[in-house]
């Protein structure tokens, strides 16, 4: 009787002892596992918040050369735009020089033949009036010298009416060249503001978008700090949430029974009760504790050879 009451207690302390180990191999084994998935999920949040802060850059540099090439293009187009005007006004230019230059040698082609006619006229004109002044007192030297006086005052109007004619010619040439180039210098200043206001523009548009990527990825940074805290916050619970359920199947565990002691009571030899009781010992088997854990294979076959051992000795 001590011999199976010691061996029952050998058992269940050997059940006892590998329930625990087994349950502290089991928790073990989930602390583990759910540290390895807060670590993946850790490295995977962590590759996820860097590929977006890369889009985040990356989509700000994409822009700024979207704007930069825009801007680039239209630069390109203003200065072709503007050489076109240059080349316009240059011809324009040119094209009124050349009508001065061609109203000019008109002019000087018909000057000599007006002048001749005016001075055959003038000279006409002289004579009538010599003839008439004369006509008491002809005198014939009188007449040649103030008619030779005529003629060479004639020539020397002619002269001075030719260089002056020449001169106006000329300041009309250079009013028409200055003319031009005050236009042309008019045109380059306002191409100039223009390009100038244009990349005054490029400017201020960069800046605007360097700010806004500042500001986006501000808040970015911003939803990152909650976005951890929370991720944090789910994996303590869920710790807290394993070690609860941990505890709770440990608590579960139903107690071992133990077995009656049917030798408390003296029996008479070779009563009938005797006689059963000892007919029933082979059939004796210590009750088992009821545990979950029957996924253990090493801890089933302990068992089993524990309970082989046992209905052994009841038999001897």
């Amino acid at each position: 009787k001590n011999f199976l009451e010691k061996l029952n207690e050998n058992h269940e302390s050997s059940l006892r002892r590998l329930s625990d180990s087994h349950r502290e191999k089991i928790a073990l084994m989930e602390r583990q596992f759910l540290q390895q998935k807060q670590q993946l999920m850790r490295a995977r949040e962590s590759a996820l918040w860097e590929l977006e802060e890369r889009q985040i850059h990356e989509k700000q540099q994409l822009a700024k050369r979207q704007l930069k090439d825009g801007f680039f293009l239209q630069r390109h187009q203003m200065l072709i735009r503007h050489e076109k005007e240059l080349e316009q006004m240059k011809r324009m230019n040119q094209r009124k020089e050349e009508e001065v230059l061609k109203r000019q040698a008109l002019e000087k082609r018909a000057l000599p033949k007006r002048i001749r006619s005016e001075m055959k006229a003038r000279e006409m004109m002289f004579r009538e009036s010599i003839r008439i002044s004369m006509a008491s007192n002809p005198d014939p030297d009188v007449e040649r010298n103030r008619l030779k006086k005529f003629q060479e005052n004639e020539k020397k109007r002619y002269r001075a009416e030719t260089l002056r004619f020449e001169l106006k010619h000329q300041h009309q040439l250079e009013e028409a060249r200055a003319a031009a180039d005050t236009t042309i210098k008019e045109l380059e200043q306002l191409q100039n503001e223009k390009r100038k206001m244009l990349m005054e523009h490029e400017t201020l548009k960069l800046k605007e978008q360097e700010e806004m990527y500042t500001r986006e990825l501000k808040e970015w940074k911003g939803q990152l700090k909650p976005r951890k805290q929370q991720l944090e916050k789910q994996f303590l619970l869920e710790l807290e949430m394993g070690h609860h359920m941990r505890h709770t199947s440990s608590l579960s565990l139903p107690p071992t029974p133990r077995p009656k002691n049917a030798a408390r009571t003296k029996s008479v030899p070779n009563s009938p009760r005797s006689l059963r009781s000892k007919s029933n010992s082979s059939r004796f088997s210590i009750p088992r504790a009821q545990l979950s854990l029957s996924r253990n294979s090493a801890f089933l076959s302990e068992t089993s050879s524990l309970r082989n051992f046992q209905t052994d000795s009841d038999v001897l």
